[in-house]
């Protein structure tokens, strides 16, 4: 075992290809009973503030998320304000319907506007038939740099419901 100067404190030793260092300790250094008994207790006490306390950070973590989840008061108030003015809008329109001053709609007026409805409706899914087919013509030709969607995009088309 080789040693290295007294001024570095320290011993090495070398196996092989690794080199263990050693500290050099004095018989001054060792610490008594007591001493090892206290620092025990020390340790012991905290480990113990260390969970006490990460349990309290997980509390508060917990408590910092709600009110963050929470609204502020201007916005609150903001929204209140919006539900109040439909509250209003809502119980304007309301009105006249309390009041009875409505006329009935009858049963062969409710007929001719489903009938309506339903000849509309038909007409409508026919040229949606019919424009979904033109556009599948029309893309069969896009270039290889350009996808349908991008296309759809570019001429600000939307889907139906």
């Amino acid at each position: 075992m080789a040693t290295a100067p007294r001024r570095c404190s320290l011993s090495f030793f070398v196996p092989g290809k690794q080199i263990v260092y050693h500290a050099i300790q004095g018989p001054n250094d060792a610490l008594c009973l007591d001493d090892l008994a206290a620092m025990d207790k020390e340790i012991t006490s905290l480990r113990d503030e260390v969970a006490t306390l990460k349990s309290n950070e997980k509390l508060l973590r917990s408590n910092l998320a709600s009110v963050n989840a929470t609204m502020s008061t201007a916005e609150l108030r903001s929204h209140v304000q919006s539900l109040l003015s439909e509250k209003a809008e809502v119980l304007a329109r309301l009105g006249p319907l309390r009041k009875g001053d409505v006329k009935p709609v009858s049963a062969a007026e409710k007929e001719a506007i489903n009938y309506e409805w339903t000849i509309w409706k038909r007409r409508s899914e026919m040229r949606k038939k019919m424009a979904m087919e033109l556009w599948a013509m029309g893309t069969e030709v896009v270039p290889e740099d350009k996808s349908k969607e991008d296309i759809w995009e570019e001429l600000g088309l939307e889907e139906d419901e």
